[in-house]
């Protein structure tokens, strides 16, 4: 399992062999995920240099990149949760790892993200935007790069700082990537050319995205660790069967230390069974499209409870002396299942608001979409109790993301190929957003469920 050299376009960026060594495990393995953050920032700049000078050779060298940086995230899991197998991982060396195992897939689909700018390079839409419009995408850009440069130092220097700074960032790449979509309404004439426009303002603008969710995962990262040292507990070495520290932790885990554990479970199972109803009533408006505002009200009573099951979790978050997990992992399921159930509501808002007539075919099948997912996360918050059978739903939801990522796309294609104006065509864009943004509020549920159940291994 080496990591030896990768290359991307002019750049040569060499990363040291990684061992399962525990002396050298987490220097190499720290500088190795630095080279992957440099990576997706280089990607991004090579892409938009093939982009706006129609540079093929650049783009096919994004596009091979691409495979190569996917094959060593790869490398990197296996050899992560190889480490995270040993009896001699400490305590504070857990939580690391576990932040890894959530950063790396954040990382390879950034890359993904770069790769697909460079595919629509291939197209040749470079040569053919105003210069104004090539000016927005190379400020945008810049931008992109300048976060993820800065993610990367911070993730290096274990940095807090940047997360709020990110934030402004990104809220200033969200207005440069809708003025990209003006631009392209308003400065092309062939819809197809548009639509590839608009998805090229949609790739950076999840690239920033993803740089601010992994400056809060840093942020996590560096902030000081609560776990307290258990060796006092371990069994004298007199004994002969002295039990490892990570073994004897994960048995600990797995008592019940006290009366309030379920009560717990029994929220988080509430907050989830609120998740489903509402996307089904969201699906019922967009389906039928006819009484909207009652739909609307329902769905607005859905966030209401939503918000009074997050308001006892956290209640009894505090009130608890011993919690079944990391109480920094409590709160982030918890605010995570809160924001699934606000961005519906925030769809359902905008319908309401936009007074949109008829719906597309694609919010449809997104609405269903949101529904599937919701009976996954349903079914995988079941098995924070048992701590089984979690890994088919951790998948599944992946594979529905991803889905909801192809019929975003086909949907922003239908509104630019001609049949709405413009007006209808911002409008719809912001709903099919909306929905979008639940879908990926959902897989951020999975994640924080997949770090709970890899620390209680």
């Amino acid at each position: 399992m080496v990591l030896d050299v990768l290359n991307l376009g002019d750049s040569v960026l060499k990363v040291e062999p990684l061992s399962s060594d525990e002396a050298s495990f987490d220097l190499r393995v720290d500088k190795t995920v630095r080279v992957l953050f440099d990576l997706v920032a280089e990607s991004v700049g090579w892409a938009t240099a093939a982009f706006l000078d129609q540079d093929v050779p650049a783009a096919n060298r994004v596009i091979t990149g691409e495979k190569n940086f996917d094959a060593r995230c790869d490398e990197l899991t296996a050899l992560v949760k190889a480490r995270l197998s040993s009896s001699k991982v400490a305590l504070g060396e857990l939580e690391n790892l576990v932040a890894l195992l959530q950063i790396i897939p954040e990382l390879e689909r950034s890359a993904d993200l770069a790769e697909h700018i460079a595919q629509r390079s291939l197209q040749g839409l470079g040569g053919v935007i105003p210069p104004l419009t090539r000016g927005l995408v190379q400020s945008i850009a810049d931008l992109t790069i300048e976060m993820w440069r800065r993610v990367g130092e911070a993730f290096a220097t274990r940095s807090r700082d940047v997360d709020l700074a990110l934030d402004e960032s990104d809220s200033e790449l969200d207005e440069l990537c809708a003025s990209l979509v003006g631009e392209g309404m308003g400065g092309i004439q062939d819809p197809r050319l548009a639509v590839d426009l608009a998805l090229i303002a949609r790739f950076y603008e999840r690239l920033g995205d993803h740089a601010v969710n992994l400056a809060r995962r840093v942020a996590t990262m560096s902030a000081p660790k609560r776990l307290t040292p258990l060796s006092s507990l371990m069994a004298p070495s007199g004994q002969g069967r002295k039990m490892g520290l990570s073994r004897l932790t994960s048995r600990l885990r797995r008592l019940r230390l006290a009366p309030g554990d379920e009560r717990f479970f029994e929220l988080f199972e509430k907050a989830a069974a609120n998740t489903l109803r509402c996307a089904v009533e969201l699906r019922k408006l967009v389906v039928s499209f006819t009484d909207v505002d009652d739909h609307y009200q329902v769905i607005r009573g859905y966030e209401r409870r939503g918000d009074e099951v997050t308001m006892e979790l956290l209640r009894l978050l505090d009130a608890s002396f011993v919690t079944p997990y990391d109480r920094e992992d409590i709160h982030a399921l918890v605010e995570e299942l809160d924001d699934v159930v606000d961005e519906m509501f925030s769809a359902a808002s905008l319908i309401q608001l936009l007074k949109v007539d008829g719906s597309l075919s694609e919010l449809v099948e997104l609405a269903e979409l949101l529904v599937t997912m919701s009976e996954e996360v349903a079914a995988l918050i079941e098995r924070l109790r048992s701590r089984d059978g979690a890994r088919y739903h951790l998948e599944r939801i992946e594979q529905l993301e991803h889905h909801g990522d192809a019929i975003y796309r086909k949907a922003i294609e239908r509104l630019f190929g001609g049949e709405y104006d413009a007006i209808e065509i911002l409008k719809w864009k912001d709903i099919v957003q909306a929905f979008e943004n639940s879908a990926n509020a959902i897989e951020d549920v999975s994640d924080v469920v997949e770090s709970i159940l890899v620390k209680a291994m």
